[in-house]
């Protein structure tokens, strides 16, 4: 994954202890005491060495096992990084967790209290049970309990060490959840299953308020401190299940290249500037591929458990229901899409500490950069705390998700400089910004800084004037001059034309975004679709009083990005202007593997209709020779004959040759007037309607 600081849990202090077993009954006193004190001073010793997994089913005890889920569980806790660490069932996160306070209650802590909040006495004598047997399988010079030591199914205590474990569920008044949230005063926290948790919303944040004291003074002591909330996915249409819905959805999305941070500063101002409002909190979801399980070994967890629907989904692949609400898309889109999630293939931290989590291999972005064209969609925000600024970085042609990005607590000049410096590195992207909110700031920033190196805006921005050429014949003809002719002040004069100014009503409104171009992203691109955290908000959506939104206290900046880049890839006209060709030409969709030769026949010989289509379209208005014109208009009409229209296209072939020929008319005006005046190259290309110069590859054959 291409971490430099990866050796850590390896980490040996002691090199006397190489190849001494901790459980070995010909230790010496002081082989003994050797590992006490490398357990104390390195608890990755620990976890590697010593810990172990209790018997079951007569099998012996085992040592535990590392996945990236305990090890981001572990190594967050020492960096006193509040964790919400989420994995499908029988997968061991609250095991995980058991084995780290087995280590602080018997080794690491002294004088301390822990409390764990869990959602029932079932699992909280469960838990109690489990700290017990685990304690067992420690070599028994580790072990510091005594008889006098409680032994009920409520609190553990190490009298020796002055150390406490106690046990609390919810509460059902308003009151008692507020008053015992307020009691739990340790400086160590574990919640457990939190979102079916009752008045979770009360007494969480009472807790959290409690342990303020408590933390201060083990920080003062270098002494253990940290918050771990652990469950599987809950109910967001649930009181409880919404509160920590939010809290998931508002912290950063766990990153292994966090392990790179310098220091623990650097770490914190990291996970703030990933996370939605800014909070210092990390969501760390893995699913069964992720903690090094099988498809065979989940689907037999599946069958054993007889789980399905809504139980299933929460239980085994961390999705958040809403049973009473329903996307908008239908269910075999939704799968796709969510079957398209992949692992994060390189972690891109710039010097400003913003993460893009790319998808294509770290040796081949320079190289899939410089030979491919993509569109980057943009959903600014204030960037203070509240909603994320959003990138969504397509491939024009595939229409795959190969980078992604959300970005907080920043300074806007800050992000605007770096938004730049990808603007210079990749010459090949094209960027469609929303010009709400601080997108305009943006954008201004942008004309001026992107002029200074040599490029040309209008040609690298989604821009009015391109857009609807015809109708702004002036502006048209002004912005297609050398960039050095041009008068000096056609960005400010022309600075409300760049961007996509969501409007009420027309192709630039949240309800067409939401409608024809959400359901062409699906059914296009919902394959390659890749980033998790833009999955987890297009499967969140609901139709909510006749309009498509997110839940309250969710998000949607990351669609935003993603449907402005299909908008732009199915209605925007004049591409070619903007260097942007081959327009889906290579989508990869589930339908076409199922597809017999004759049908990939078909689609292939559309693919090349559409092609032959943008080419005439090209070549008609700069055409002045009659005889050519008529015989490329012959073939046109022939080729709208045989075009099959995929649903949500429109094509008027009438109303493109009309436009042609009035450009053609004034073309010829213009050489009249002067024998000698330059004529200006016309990139047509469908600028009416919105089929624009997009070939469209897949064709749902099975509804015809």
């Amino acid at each position: 994954m291409k971490i430099s600081n990866h050796n850590f849990i390896l980490a040996l202090i002691n090199p006397d202890l190489v190849g001494i077993d901790p459980f070995s009954p010909d230790l010496t006193i002081q082989e003994m005491a050797a590992i006490a004190q490398e357990c104390k001073e390195n608890p990755w010793f620990f976890f590697r060495e010593v810990a172990r997994a209790p018997a079951i089913s007569g099998v012996g005890s085992v040592p535990l096992e590392a996945n990236r889920g305990n090890i981001a569980l572990f190594w967050s806790f020492f960096n006193h990084i509040f964790i919400i660490l989420i994995q499908i069932r029988q997968t061991g996160k609250s095991f995980s967790t058991d084995v780290l306070m087995t280590l602080l209650m018997n080794i690491l802590c002294q004088n301390t209290a822990i409390n764990l909040l869990t959602k029932d006495d079932i699992l909280r004598r469960k838990n109690i049970e489990r700290l017990k047997e685990i304690a067992s399988e420690l070599p028994r010079y580790l072990q510091q309990r005594g008889k006098a030591d409680a032994n009920n199914g409520e609190e553990l205590t190490i009298k020796s060490l002055g150390n406490t474990y106690t046990t609390h569920v919810p509460q059902e008044s308003v009151k008692r959840a507020y008053n015992q949230g307020r009691g739990l005063t340790s400086p160590i926290f574990h919640i457990d299953e939190a979102p079916f948790q009752k008045n979770i919303e009360i007494a969480l944040p009472a807790s959290l308020a409690a342990t303020g004291a408590a933390i201060d003074s083990a920080k003062s002591k270098g002494e253990p401190y940290g918050t771990i909330l652990t469950t599987t996915a809950g109910k967001k249409d649930d009181k409880d299940g919404k509160y920590i819905f939010k809290l998931v959805s508002d912290a950063a999305v766990w990153n292994e290249k966090f392990f790179d941070a310098k220091n623990l500063e650097e770490l914190e101002l990291m996970v703030k500037r990933n996370s939605r409002t800014g909070v210092c909190r990390i969501n760390a979801t893995f699913d069964h591929r992720q903690l090094g399980k099988t498809d065979e070994w989940l689907k037999g967890k599946l069958d054993a458990a007889i789980a399905e629907g809504d139980d299933a989904n929460r239980d085994y692949f961390n999705t958040w229901t809403s049973g009473s609400q329903s996307n908008p898309l239908p269910e075999y889109l939704l799968e796709m899409i969510s079957k398209s999630c992949m692992d994060i293939t390189h972690n891109a931290i710039s010097t400003q500490g913003y993460i893009t989590r790319w998808y294509i291999p770290e040796n081949e972005i320079e190289h899939r950069m410089a030979n491919g064209r993509f569109v980057m969609g943009m959903d600014t925000s204030e960037a203070s705390g509240g909603d994320d600024i959003s990138l969504v970085l397509m491939d024009v042609e595939t229409m795959e998700v190969i980078g992604a990005g959300t970005y907080n607590e920043t300074n806007l000049i800050t992000f605007s400089i770096w938004v730049t410096s990808i603007m210079i590195q990749y010459e090949n992207i094209t960027a469609i910004i929303e010009r709400r909110s601080t997108g305009a700031m943006l954008l201004d920033y942008l004309l001026v800084t992107l002029p200074q190196h040599g490029i040309d805006p209008f040609k690298r921005l989604f821009n009015q004037i391109v857009h609807d050429s015809v109708e702004m014949k002036e502006r048209w003809t002004e912005i297609r001059q050398p960039m050095n002719r041009r008068n000096s002040d056609i960005y400010v004069r022309y600075k409300k034309m760049f961007g996509f100014a969501t409007a009420g009503s027309g192709y630039a409104s949240r309800s067409e975004l939401y409608s024809t171009t959400l359901m062409n992203a699906a059914k296009r691109g919902g394959a390659v679709v890749h980033d998790k955290n833009l999955i987890d908000q297009i499967t969140g959506l609901i139709s909510k009083n006749g309009r498509i939104d997110h839940e309250d206290g969710e998000h949607d900046d990351l669609i935003i990005g993603w449907l402005l880049c299909t908008w732009l890839l199915t209605q925007g006209k004049n591409l070619t202007y903007y260097g942007i060709t081959n327009v889906m030409t290579s989508i990869k969709n589930a339908k076409q593997v199922e597809d017999t030769p004759a049908q990939a026949y078909v689609r292939q010989e559309q693919q090349q209709i559409r092609e032959r289509i943008v080419q005439i379209l090209d070549m008609l208005p700069n055409e002045q020779d009659d005889f050519i014109c008529q015989r490329l208009e012959f073939e046109l009409l022939a080729l709208d004959r045989r075009l099959i229209m995929e649903s949500g296209e429109v094509f008027s072939v009438d109303e493109l040759l009309r436009h042609a020929a009035e450009s053609r008319k004034g073309k010829r005006r213009m050489l009249s007037a002067s024998n000698y005046a330059p004529i200006q190259p016309n990139v047509y290309s469908s600028q009416h309607g919105s089929f624009s110069d997009a070939p469209v590859n897949y064709i749902n054959y099975n509804s015809r």
